[in-house]
C-alpha cells in the first residue's frame, strides 16, 4: 500500500506534460492541462479500490464475514457422506449466526 500511495502522489505530476501537449495547436490550448485532475482522480480511485479489494480477500479462509464458509461446506459434505453410508447419528449442520456462515 505504500507503493500505491507513492504512485498516487506522483501520478498527476507525471501526466502534466502529456496533458499540456494534448491541446497544442487547438482552441483549448493551455486548458487541457486541467483534465489532469479528474483523470488522475479516476485512475487513482480505481487503483485504490483494487488494492482495498485485494487486501480484504488476501486470505479467504481466515473466518471473517467475506470469506469462504469452509467449515459449513465440509460439514455438509460430512453429513451427505454419512447419510450415504446409512449412519443414524448425523452431526448437526452449521447454521448462520447473524446472517454469517463461518
Amino acid at each position: 500500500t505504500y507503493l500505491l500511495l507513492i504512485f498516487i502522489i506522483f501520478f498527476p505530476f507525471g501526466l502534466l506534460h502529456e496533458f499540456d501537449k494534448l491541446g497544442s495547436g487547438t482552441l483549448v490550448e493551455g486548458y487541457t492541462i486541467w483534465f489532469n485532475i479528474p483523470f488522475s482522480a479516476v485512475v487513482t480511485w480505481a487503483l485504490h479500490t483494487l488494492d482495498t479489494v485485494g487486501e480484504s480477500s488476501v486470505n479467504p479462509f481466515e473466518g471473517s464475514a467475506n470469506d469462504v464458509p469452509i467449515t459449513q461446506i465440509s460439514r455438509t459434505i460430512e453429513i451427505d457422506m454419512r447419510d450415504m453410508l446409512d449412519e443414524v447419528s448425523l452431526p448437526d449442520p452449521i447454521l448462520p449466526q447473524n446472517n454469517i456462515v463461518l
